[in-house]
C-alpha cells in the first residue's frame, strides 16, 4: 500500500511550515523548549495521513477534501478555546493589572501565618514614596509563589475575609511557619498597628487550632489576601526584604480610596483598598502549563495547515506526477 502523491507534497508542505513557524516562536523567551514536543506534531502528521490516506480515492478527491477541512478546523478550534480560557481565566486577570515603578521601597515590618497548612504566608508592611510623600504598601511572601495554577488555594486569586476554601495536606505543626512580628517601624503610629495587628493573630491561632479536627477555615487573616504568584519567595530572609530595593505599585480596586488608606498608613490588615506592591514586574504564572496549553493548540493549527496546500498538492500532482506516468 502506497501513500497517494497529494498526500506526500502536502505533508512535506506542513512539516516546513511547521519547522519555520516553531523556530520563530522558539526564539521568544519561555518557549524554546517548544522544539522538545516537536516530536507530537510528527506523530499527529504520520497519523493523519494514516487515517485519510484511508478514505482519499483520486475519483473523490473533493468528498476527502471536505473531510479533512472539517476535522482539521475542529481540532483546531478546540485547542485554540482551551487556550483562550486558560490565559483568560488564569493568567490575564493578573498580568492585566497596571503598577507604576518606584524606587527605595522598603519592607517595615513582617506578620506570618499557616494558613491551615496550606500555605504559609506573610503580610509586608512595605514603606514607598509618591509625591514626596511616605506611604505604606502591601507586599506578600508565601512559599506557594511558584505554585501550579490548577492547586487549592489557587495562586493566581484575591481571597476575600471570611472566603472558604480546601486545604488538602495539612501540616500537622503548625508553629513550624510560625514567625513573630519584626518591626523597625521609626513611628510610634506604625509600632501600635503591628503591635495590635500580632495580637489579633495570636487569638485567631488559637481558634484556628481548636477547628482542626472540623476541617479548614475561612480566611480570616486580613480583610484581602493577595495572590501567591503576587508575592516574594519565602526563601527570602527578612534582611534581605528590608533593604532598599525597586517596587510596583498599583492602587488595589478603588483607587482613591486605596491612595488615602496608604497615605494615612492604615493597618493593611482591616482594609479593603490599598497599595498593592509587587518586587517583580511581570508578575509570575505558570509557564509551563502556559506553554503546554499552547503546544496542544500550535499543533492542531499546524496540523490544519494540510489543507491550506491542497490545491497546490492537486497542481503538482497534475502537472508532474501524472504527467510522468502517462
Amino acid at each position: 500500500m502506497s501513500l497517494n502523491k497529494f498526500s506526500l507534497i502536502t505533508t512535506f508542505v506542513t512539516l516546513l511550515s511547521a519547522i519555520i513557524i516553531v523556530t520563530s516562536l522558539s526564539s521568544l523567551p519561555q518557549l524554546y523548549i517548544l522544539w522538545h514536543y516537536f516530536y507530537i506534531f510528527v506523530l499527529m502528521l504520520i497519523l493523519n495521513n494514516i487515517i485519510f490516506h484511508q478514505l482519499f480515492d483520486v475519483e473523490k478527491e473533493d468528498c476527502s477534501y471536505i473531510i479533512k477541512v472539517i476535522f482539521h478546523l475542529t481540532i483546531f478550534v478546540v485547542g485554540i478555546v482551551i487556550f483562550l480560557v486558560f490565559y483568560c481565566a488564569y493568567i490575564y486577570p493578573l498580568q492585566s493589572i497596571p503598577f507604576e515603578q518606584f524606587t527605595d521601597c522598603q519592607v517595615q515590618g513582617k506578620l506570618t501565618k499557616n494558613l491551615q497548612g496550606s500555605e504559609s504566608y506573610s503580610i509586608l508592611y512595605t514603606n514607598f514614596k509618591y509625591k514626596g510623600q511616605n506611604m505604606l504598601g502591601y507586599a506578600c511572601q508565601s512559599n506557594n509563589n511558584q505554585k501550579p495554577y490548577h492547586q487549592d488555594p489557587y495562586p493566581f486569586q484575591f481571597f476575600q475575609n471570611n472566603t472558604y476554601y480546601y486545604c488538602e495536606d495539612p501540616i500537622k505543626n503548625d508553629k513550624s511557619y510560625e514567625v513573630p512580628t519584626q518591626t523597625i517601624a521609626a513611628s510610634k503610629r506604625q509600632r501600635d498597628i503591628l503591635n495590635r495587628a500580632d495580637s489579633f493573630y495570636s487569638r485567631s491561632k488559637g481558634r484556628s487550632n481548636q477547628a482542626k479536627a472540623k476541617g479548614c477555615l475561612p480566611y480570616n487573616f486580613s480583610q484581602v489576601k493577595l495572590p501567591s504568584w503576587v508575592c516574594v519567595d519565602f526563601d527570602f530572609s527578612y534582611e534581605q526584604l528590608t533593604k532598599p530595593k525597586d517596587c510596583y505599585v498599583n492602587f488595589y480596586e478603588n483607587q482613591q480610596k486605596a491612595y488615602e488608606n496608604a497615605q494615612e498608613r492604615r493597618d493593611l490588615r482591616y482594609v479593603n483598598n490599598f497599595a498593592l506592591v509587587s518586587f517583580q514586574y511581570p508578575l509570575y504564572y505558570d509557564k509551563t502549563m502556559l506553554l503546554s496549553i499552547i503546544v496542544y493548540a500550535l499543533f492542531p493549527f499546524l496540523l490544519s495547515l494540510d489543507t491550506a496546500y491542497y490545491e497546490l498538492g492537486k497542481l503538482v500532482k497534475s502537472y508532474l506526477f501524472d504527467k510522468h506516468f502517462e
